[in-house]
């Protein structure tokens, strides 16, 4: 079986990433600097205590991949899959900086203290950001990023085709849509919803409602990312997203049924760099990777539900 490096290990979709790549038999190692801009570390170090739990050979390497790395941290790997990312729109438009020094300075860093010898492939996870407000066709389709999170994730993107053409790795770009499941960082959306609805709180809804999402459940983007890993495709772009798509409105009353309590909507104006929409554009990891989403969206949310004890 394989190395391999998974960066951002204590994430959301990290964390479980680990947990699937130790039980299909493979050598794991973490690397996650659990910072806290975003949301707190200690849900990121709970995180990794399940994967932990559950894979104990699994290794951590805790690295700040904004500093000047050293190649000893990155020796003898087959895989590497790059998640670690400063990742939502909100925040990337007030501190600029430090998405900036995340999401492209660490990338170049990462790149630049590889050990290309061992690698087989490189998997950069990006985002369907990079296509801007509505995501409509394939993975040809132009790309406007309209937030500088999408911009800092192109960017990284750009990266890693530059240095594969100048150290010849073969790598895959994994774009993902809209993830959810258990470990949802809590100031995504539909952590807010279910936390909220629970609790008889305000849910700040920005625009109308209708924008609408091809939702993808954690564990089916998981199952993305090791088919592209064992794929002999190089140089490919894929985007790994759900079959189904709903708006805001629709999600929220799933959630609505699912703990028999009404929401209180507090309507607001649009905020800058929102999609609007995103449809299910997967064909091509479907016919090229044999990538299927097999959760629907009621049963993801109730296992959500689950995971939030509500």
């Amino acid at each position: 079986m394989a190395r391999v490096l998974v960066t951002g290990a204590a994430g959301f979709i990290g964390s479980h990433l680990c947990e699937a790549l130790s039980r299909s038999g493979h050598e794991v190692v973490g690397l996650d600097y659990f910072l806290s801009d975003l949301y707190s570390s200690e849900q990121k170090r709970e995180n990794w205590q399940k994967v932990v739990t559950s894979s104990p050979s699994a290794k951590l390497i805790e690295l700040d991949l904004r500093q000047n790395l050293e190649g000893k941290h990155f020796l003898n790997f087959d895989y590497i899959f790059h998640l670690a990312a400063m990742p939502g729109l909100a925040l990337s438009w007030t501190n600029f900086g430090l998405y900036a020094d995340c999401n492209v300075l660490g990338t170049n860093n990462l790149l630049r203290a590889l050990d290309y010898n061992s690698l087989k492939k490189f998997l950069y996870i990006s985002t369907s950001s990079v296509y801007g407000e509505v995501v409509s066709g394939n993975e040809n389709s132009p790309l406007k990023p309209v937030s500088p999170y999408g911009v800092t994730k192109l960017a990284g993107e750009n990266l890693v085709v530059a240095y594969s053409k100048s150290h010849h790795f073969e790598y895959s770009i994994l774009r993902l849509f809209s993830v959810y499941g258990p470990r949802q960082r809590s100031d995504m959306a539909f952590n807010i919803f279910i936390r909220n609805i629970a609790n008889g709180l305000p849910i700040d809804i920005y625009g109308d409602g209708t924008k609408s999402r091809a939702n993808t459940y954690v564990a089916d983007v998981v199952d993305g990312l090791l088919k592209a890993m064992s794929s002999s495709k190089d140089e490919q772009v894929f985007n790994i997203c759900g079959s189904e798509v709903f708006s805001v409105l629709d999600v929220i009353g799933n959630i609505e049924k699912i703990l028999g309590k009404k929401a209180n909507l507090k309507f607001k104006s649009e905020r800058l760099g929102d999609q609007k929409k995103t449809l299910s554009v997967g064909s091509k990891a479907s016919l090229e990777l044999g990538f299927n989403p097999k959760t629907s969206l009621i049963d993801g949310l109730i296992l959500q539900c689950q995971w939030q004890g509500i």
